[in-house]
């Protein structure tokens, strides 16, 4: 029960944080704060897919300069 507290707290922590950063949707937006919600308590299965597109996202070095 803990891990699964705790896991959903970092969760709502991380979509919070980049729910109140983004500047084009307003905070009153019901359908926000639903998949906020729905992303909480799915943790599971969104903390992975956040994982996974983080990653993703992650720019390569090129090294071709160096030749």
């Amino acid at each position: 029960m803990t891990l699964y507290i705790t896991g959903a707290a970092v969760v709502f922590g991380t979509l919070l944080h980049a729910f109140l950063k983004d500047t084009t949707t307003p905070k009153t937006h019901v359908a926000s704060w639903v998949v906020l919600a729905v992303a909480t308590i799915l943790w599971p299965i969104a903390l992975p897919s956040m994982i996974r597109k983080r990653l993703q996202r992650t720019e390569t070095f090129n090294l071709d300069y160096l030749n």
